[in-house]
């Protein structure tokens, strides 16, 4: 491919922390993009005396679909979207990509958004020829990782398994800070009033976020999490049709999490009522307004990404693998990163048989080099804890 890697949404807190990723990596052609051109500037100009790197801005706003748009003018361009909450800002993004049969890839973990890319969007991207990367980032390429490698080594043993469960925590130190960023606080808040969705039986059904609560016991700790949607219900069926069942789960409630789900029970009637999204809209907006900075580099360095997936045959656990690596915002910027530089490079297909449509991240790389590629940004996998595999 010869497109250039746009970077919508460079001046906040993940895409800056992309934009740096990609500075590192020297992807030429780079254009980072957003609604102050006057930020945008002193961006470049940091990154290019950093990292001796030439990039371009371009000024482009949600607030005015066309200057999104603009951004995109060829298939073979690539458009990294950070411009969250996804539910709120996210469509003239994903608009633009999709029309123009070019590649995209995001950092939301939004269900809301994440179903709306794969069924409304899919099918129309295998139309046009683009590609669909979404939520390509801590959410939820870990689980990914973590459930293909559960998949192969049940398999490896003589099991044929039927579900997968994936969770998702943090490892921080007791020094550590703030974990969060206002972006993260913002896109939380966008799904509250949204119906989540699961896997289950072999079929996508909705299903609330936080309906369901279950522990996972690593490194001799009960953690508890919290059921949501991800990709994996899209993506882990497509490695092997068998699986029938798949239960994603987020711990970052820490101890709280069982009062969560249960406020979450209590509020889901009122979610039907026509008034609440705006409320809760109108509440996010005062609460959380966006990226309002997030963890500093210090208290990034103090913490871990961590994923478990167990691999299931009925009720008896045949498998099971951790995924440990760098903090949630330096791991979904390296992630962004470099999905965006081997697309570049044509790993997703070229021309006409460029892979199309709405991607998990082994249908789109092939699971090996989706494998090394997680490995090669420090996402190490082991089959039990302690002992890398």
């Amino acid at each position: 491919m010869t497109g250039r890697v746009i970077l919508f949404g460079a001046t906040g807190y993940t895409g800056h922390l992309t934009a740096e990723a990609l500075a590192r990596r020297g992807v030429p052609g780079t254009v980072l993009a957003g609604r102050n051109g006057d930020r945008l500037r002193r961006l470049a100009e940091a990154l290019e005396d950093a990292h001796s790197w030439d990039c371009e801005i371009a000024e482009a706003d949600v607030t005015d679909p066309a200057t999104v748009a603009e951004l995109v003018d060829s298939s073979d361009d690539i458009l990294i979207s950070t411009v969250g909450p996804f539910t709120r800002f996210g469509k003239p993004a994903i608009e633009a990509a999709t029309g123009s049969g070019a590649v995209y890839i995001d950092s939301t973990g939004e269900p809301p958004f994440i179903r709306r890319v794969f069924d409304h969007y899919g099918p129309r991207a295998r139309r046009t020829g683009a590609s669909l990367l979404t939520a390509f980032g801590y959410d939820y390429v870990p689980g990914n990782l973590a459930g293909l490698l559960a998949i192969r080594a049940a398999t490896a043993d003589g099991f044929v398994p039927s579900r997968i469960d994936i969770g998702y925590f943090v490892r921080t130190t007791e020094h550590t800070e703030r974990t969060v960023s206002g972006g993260t606080v913002a896109s939380s808040l966008a799904i509250l009033t949204d119906p989540g969705f699961a896997w289950r039986d072999g079929a996508l059904i909705a299903e609330r976020p936080g309906a369901h609560v279950r522990s996972f016991t690593i490194d001799g700790k009960q953690l508890d999490a919290l059921s949501l949607g991800g990709t994996e219900h899209y993506a882990l069926p497509r490695i092997d049709p068998r699986i029938t069942d798949v239960r994603v789960f987020l711990g970052w409630a820490g101890n709280r999490t069982r009062v969560v789900s249960t406020l979450g029970r209590g509020l889901e009637p009122l979610t039907r009522l026509p008034i609440l999204p705006g409320v809760a809209t109108s509440l996010a907006n005062r609460v959380a307004p966006g990226s309002t900075g997030g963890p500093s580099p210090a208290d990034r360095a103090r913490t871990r990404s961590l994923a478990r997936a167990e691999a299931f045959l009925g009720d008896r656990r045949v498998a099971s693998v951790t995924v440990v690596g760098p903090s949630p915002y330096d791991l979904t910027a390296d992630l962004l990163a470099w999905a965006a530089d081997e697309a570049r490079r044509g790993a997703l297909g070229t021309g006409s048989s460029r892979r199309a449509g709405a991607l998990g991240p082994a249908d789109a790389f092939g699971p090996d080099a989706f494998i090394e590629g997680c490995r090669s940004l420090g996402l190490v996998a082991s089959t039990s804890e302690g002992r890398p595999d």
